[in-house]
């Protein structure tokens, strides 16, 4: 699958750029087998389509030399083989069969255009598994041919970061994700986040998405890597209701390295509460979880009592410093208690720079002040102190805080310093209101390119 998200024009003063949405299809995270290829060669066709005339396409855009570098970029990763071959399909197998091509195409067929639907998105996957075993058989990449806007104007392909156009490459890596088996990652900063920004967006080229984050290697990893290389959390989250426990699904948890405060890894608990996160680099870890039953951008339409119904439970952490071990898997149980069946009200849902907001990550850099803006319900409640990046190398100055005037919505923002030695990662920012209420944007601050 890939982006299926659009940014709310919640704002009339304060621009919201560039979000896109693509992909049609992600594993169920209660799946009991891993999707995954069987083989680590994987032959890849690349349709006629791709070198022809397409308006979606900027002109002199390289576009064989995108799919080269985004799949050498997960061929590295995964320690698997792309085989790429000339093709002349055009058309992606229908949904009920596949042909056992992998196809990537951008061809403006019928079948292509109908996985897209109303959706401007910039590309969607279909790929084929056997639900018994988990083995993927095909997977197929389409490349929207007519991109669009969520106003609806039309959209552009570069690979040299015209502002206002989709950078292929970070599309096409996005969905190569996916075509391993990847589902949407949950970490702001990750190049399987649901969301991908246009070039332009703070002011920037939109490339970050072209290599990947710690939380996608480690992702990758868990389905093709070593055992002996690598190590895992597993865990269960329930809710104590008067004496019951309850399984809390869609809870998202994620780790940090306890040192540096870099995310690692995350996952999603299943309907019975459980998850397992693999791929993880030996170390001690932060474990935390936040609730995703409010996750939702249209929530931002609803009132306040409405909005705090929709929250499952409080983020929090789970554990301070878990020791992970290569080839074996830690435990990290938790039971949420009271508080935390009061209502929670605090939301962070955008963040940005340069008085724009989005859904995609802030670039910091080394030695240098940055001004941050973060949106989404009750920020405006949240002191100076209780803003924190989870890193001893990223410093919040609480005197730095503004409310911002832009909308209904609250906005407000703060000055970031970081380190000359701030180690290249992604890292979180932590808000907590006075009432003791924690809520996260993970990964929501990016030092340094990711390798």
């Amino acid at each position: 699958m890939g982006r299926f998200r659009t940014v709310l024009a919640l704002l009339t003063m304060l621009a919201c750029l560039g979000v896109g949405q693509p992909s049609s299809f992600e594993p169920a995270r209660s799946a009991k087998k891993q999707i995954r290829w069987s083989k680590k060669s994987i032959t890849i066709a690349l349709s006629s389509s791709l070198t022809s005339p397409n308006t979606s396409l900027k002109a002199e855009s390289d576009v064989v030399g995108a799919i080269h570098r985004a799949l050498e970029t997960w061929s590295i990763a995964a320690e698997i083989t792309f085989v790429e071959v000339p093709s002349r399909a055009q058309s992606i197998s229908a949904p009920d069969h596949g042909d056992g091509v992998n196809l990537i195409t951008i061809a403006a067929t019928a079948e292509n255009l109908a996985i897209f639907g109303d959706e401007g998105s910039p590309a969607r996957t279909r790929v084929f598994y056997d639900a018994a075993t988990g083995e993927i058989s095909e997977a197929d990449i389409v490349i929207n041919p007519s991109p669009f806007s969520s106003g609806g104007a039309p959209l552009e392909f570069s690979t040299d970061g015209t502002p206002g156009t989709y950078d292929l490459q970070s599309t096409l890596t996005h969905e190569i994700g996916h075509l391993l088996g990847l589902n949407h990652s949950r970490v702001i900063g990750a190049t399987m986040n649901a969301t991908q920004a246009l070039n332009g967006v703070f002011g920037l080229p939109a490339i970050s998405e072209r290599t990947l984050s710690e939380a996608d290697r480690a992702a990758v990893k868990s389905i093709y890597g070593s055992p002996g290389d690598t190590g895992s959390i597993e865990g269960r989250i329930l809710n104590n209701q008067q004496g019951d426990l309850v399984p809390v699904g869609r809870a998202h948890v994620w780790i940090e390295d306890a040192v540096s405060g870099r995310v690692m890894a995350s996952g999603v608990t299943n309907a019975n509460g459980a998850f397992r996160i693999g791929g993880i680099v030996p170390g001690y870890y932060r474990v935390m979880t936040e609730s995703l039953d409010f996750d939702d951008d249209q929530s931002l339409n609803l009132d306040v009592d409405r909005r705090s119904a929709l929250r499952g439970f409080r983020s929090l952490e789970i554990a301070s410093e878990l020791r992970v071990a290569a080839n074996k898997s830690a435990l990290a149980n938790y039971i949420l208690v009271p508080p935390q069946n009061s209502p929670a009200i605090l939301a962070p849902a955008f963040v940005g720079v340069n008085g724009e907001l989005s859904t995609v990550p802030v670039s910091a850099t080394p030695g240098t002040k940055l001004t941050v803006f973060v949106s989404g319900n009750a920020v405006d409640q949240v002191p100076g102190t209780g803003l924190l990046v989870t890193s001893p190398y990223l410093t919040v100055n609480p005197a730095s805080l503004r409310a911002q005037q832009f909308g209904r919505v609250p906005v407000i923002s703060f000055d970031v310093t970081t380190a000359m030695d701030a180690p290249p990662g992604e890292y979180s920012i932590r808000l907590q209101l006075n009432s003791g209420e924690i809520a996260y944007l993970v990964g929501a601050l990016i030092v340094g390119l990711k390798q």
